[in-house]
């Protein structure tokens, strides 16, 4: 007669056979090498895309309008990975500090409890709404887009996570080397082809993702 220890046993084997692997744990967000962009998703991801914003453009808001809702789609699927590289120069030129406020809490955002999906959502709420938002107001964005409390708190906070202006200037080189004939926002680099991307063709993502 078999031991209730060996049915246990195969109860456990045949369990986790049955069981299969463990789902995989979304792709999250961590600040990019150089620690002036967030890399959202996998640096191991087959498609590689650099996305220069000022949280202030205009453009920037038609484009996360468009192409948003199919970043976030293919950043939680894990074949695309986006590193934002913020900008803060509208804020000379209109005489306020919001790009630097937003871009601040844009960057504090990064953090292994906030998916890559979640942060696109971030961004693209955060374009929807505009205006000149108080710490709270992006804060309560963040927690609206499920980012983590501690997350949330660390934005409400305004804890500083990036000098403004040295990440302004670190991201208007590679701007200047990714777009020399017309660097600005949004610019949509492709650094897997190293090539830009014309993002107002329909269905662009889907192409590189496509390898087409």
């Amino acid at each position: 007669m078999r031991s209730w220890l060996g049915t246990l046993a195969t109860l456990v084997i045949v369990g986790g056979a049955l069981a299969g692997p463990a789902a995989a744990d979304p792709p999250g967000t961590a600040l990019s090498p150089d620690h002036f962009g967030v890399l959202a998703g996998s640096a191991s991801a087959p498609v590689q895309l650099e996305i220069f914003c000022d949280p202030q453009c205009p453009e920037c808001a038609k484009f996360e309008s468009a192409s948003g809702d199919d970043l976030g789609r293919h950043l939680a699927a894990g074949d695309v990975a986006v590193t934002y590289r913020w900008m803060t120069f509208l804020d000379a030129r209109r005489g306020n500090d919001v790009s630097a406020r937003v871009g601040n809490a844009l960057m504090a955002a990064a953090d292994p409890a906030t998916s890559a999906a979640s942060y696109q959502g971030f961004v693209g709420e955060l374009y929807r709404r505009g205006g000149a938002p108080s710490l709270q107001d992006i804060a309560d964005t963040a927690r609206d887009a499920g980012l983590a409390a501690p997350v949330v708190e660390r934005i409400a906070s305004g804890q500083p996570a990036v000098d403004p202006g040295s990440m302004n200037a670190y991201n208007r080189v590679q701007l200047l080397a990714a777009n020399p004939e017309k660097p600005g926002t949004p610019t949509v680099y492709d650094a897997t082809n190293h090539a830009l991307v014309d993002t107002d063709d329909a269905g662009w993502l889907d192409r590189l993702t496509h390898g087409s």
